[in-house]
């Protein structure tokens, strides 16, 4: 666990979707590194308790929960079981990979489900759970901004998460509840291992070079780390950042510069 520079949610409530791997452990994590007790839920149940343990095991306060973001009763119930949280943050995602002409409506739905509606009905919760002055943060991409060959669904349903997040923000404003988001670019998580490993696939690529192609791009010259979108977003979702809302923070290297 990364400590942090202070402790910015001592005695408040987190719940951090998506929390089993990559950036949504991480960014649970470095909420519980400054105090937080931190709700790590996943679809999957094994990850989200080993989660937890290992935030337990390294003093943090964290306990897990099953939570599928695309059905509307999942998330009900877990809403019921918590109460009041702090903080939200709607992180849980999923990508595919396929040529345009190629991708079939299953996949398109799919991944809008979990990404777009799964966003949605995540801030919807949070609205409920929430209380006045209370903070959420999504999880985009920069790939919502640019065109995204091979996934174009991934593409489409982050772009649907930076506008969904702005509408929240300007419908919550008024409790003075705050809604950010968090734009990754190239990080190294496993969905980004998988992406060199399929799109290398598609191109006849290995893996390796994958990355160095993908690398050779990014101005700073290297992949970014979850760690760092954590930090990005726990400033978002603090009082340090009490004067935000509705905007998209870039955590990418300088791969999109606005």
């Amino acid at each position: 666990m990364t400590v942090g520079s202070a402790f910015r949610f001592v005695d408040r409530r987190a719940l951090v979707t998506g929390a089993g791997q990559g950036i949504g452990r991480a960014i649970a994590e470095r909420l519980a590194a400054e105090g937080a007790h931190v709700v790590v839920a996943d679809v999957n149940e094994d990850l989200a308790r080993e989660a937890a343990t290992a935030l337990r095991a390294v003093g943090g306060s964290a306990e897990s929960a099953t939570v599928d973001v695309s059905d509307a009763a999942s998330l009900a119930s877990l809403g019921d079981l918590l109460g009041q949280v702090d903080v939200v943050v709607a992180n849980a995602g999923i990508q595919t990979f396929g040529p345009l002409l190629e991708l079939s409506v299953e996949d398109w739905d799919r991944v809008l489900a979990v990404n777009a509606r799964g966003t949605f009905l995540t801030l919807q919760l949070a609205a409920r759970l929430l209380p006045d002055g209370g903070s959420a943060v999504t999880v985009a991409s920069i790939q919502a901004m640019l065109p995204n060959v091979m996934s174009a669904n991934y593409a489409a349903s982050k772009a649907a998460v930076v506008s969904t997040t702005k509408t929240f923000a300007a419908e919550l404003a008024p409790r003075g509840i705050r809604v950010n988001a968090v734009a990754p670019g190239r990080i190294d998580t496993p969905l980004a291992q998988r992406a060199n490993v399929e799109l290398g696939r598609m191109v006849d690529k290995d893996p390796a070079q994958m990355l160095a192609n993908r690398v050779a791009t990014i101005p700073l010259g290297r992949t970014g780390r979850a760690q760092e979108v954590a930090a990005a977003a726990a400033f978002l979702a603090s009082d340090d950042a009490s004067y935000i809302t509705g905007e998209t923070l870039n955590v990418c290297g300088g791969d999109v510069m606005l």
